[in-house]
């Protein structure tokens, strides 16, 4: 009785540490630093892109929020995940195309097969600002050189920006599921928050926080094990005669005994 107890517990153990593993083999990892802005703007960087035309382009942490945006003076939001926000202002001053970025090089897991993604955005309208002419736009795009809002993104989530109709007291959220990242597994990729604008009325404020990009990995595949040949089966089969010998050679001392 007390061999079959220890036969059952051996064997659930080993259950535990499969269904462990198997777990761990799902486990979604998140490949985004600081990105609900506790720490500032660790992990962060922020700039025009290159093509843009003149104005200004800034981001500061509220600590604690709603804080003010600083290159407007606009009060910011609540913060959604914790206690920070980040805060972005562009004013375009020369026409064409301008875009204010946030990003930070994120590395893809190999073997990468799906990802869920989440920001927590909001954006303000200032001085005669609109739907019409400013928005902000997010996804993941080469780490070539900074994203502007027009630029080819390689991974696009669902939604892709956010213009409301008037401008938002709280930011809200878009989350993006089960978006399959396969193709970009084992690079490195540039996520980007980016302040759109094609006008020089007035200014857009945003606010960003709870951005998250949880990457699920491909279980590595079962190691195949060896069919035996016909030598294996017949050293398999001594073997078991070996067994059967010394079994009945106890039985036999046991009986004499």
């Amino acid at each position: 009785m007390k061999s079959a107890h220890t036969a059952v517990r051996r064997l659930s153990a080993v259950l535990g540490a499969v269904l462990s593993a198997a777990a761990l083999a799902q486990a979604q990892t998140n490949v985004v630093t600081n990105g609900s802005f506790e720490s500032g703007l660790t992990g962060w960087t922020f700039a025009k892109d290159l093509s843009s035309p003149a104005g200004t382009c800034g981001f500061n942490v509220a600590a604690p929020a709603p804080g003010t945006e600083t290159t407007t003076s606009t009060p910011g939001f609540a913060a959604t995940d914790g206690v920070n926000i980040a805060l972005g202002g562009g004013t375009q001053t020369g026409s064409g195309q301008f875009s204010c970025t946030l990003y930070q090089d994120v590395a893809i897991p190999a073997n990468a097969t799906t990802a869920n993604f989440n920001i927590d955005t909001g954006i303000q309208y200032i001085g005669g600002k609109s739907m019409s002419n400013a928005a902000v736009f997010w996804g993941l795009y080469s780490t070539a050189s900074v994203p502007a809002y027009f630029s080819s993104r390689v991974k696009t989530f669902n939604p892709a920006y956010y213009e409301p109709s008037s401008s938002n007291t709280a930011l809200q959220n878009f989350p993006a599921t089960n978006v399959n990242v396969s193709s970009i597994a084992g690079t490195t990729v540039r996520l980007a928050v980016i302040i759109g604008s094609d006008s020089t009325t007035g200014a857009a404020v945003i606010g960003v926080d709870n951005v998250q990009l949880l990457v699920t990995v491909a279980a590595p595949a079962p190691a195949t094990v060896p069919a035996l040949g016909v030598w294996g089966m017949f050293g398999l089969g001594g073997l078991l005669l070996l067994c059967g010998w010394w079994w009945l050679r106890r039985r036999q001392d046991v009986a004499a005994a």
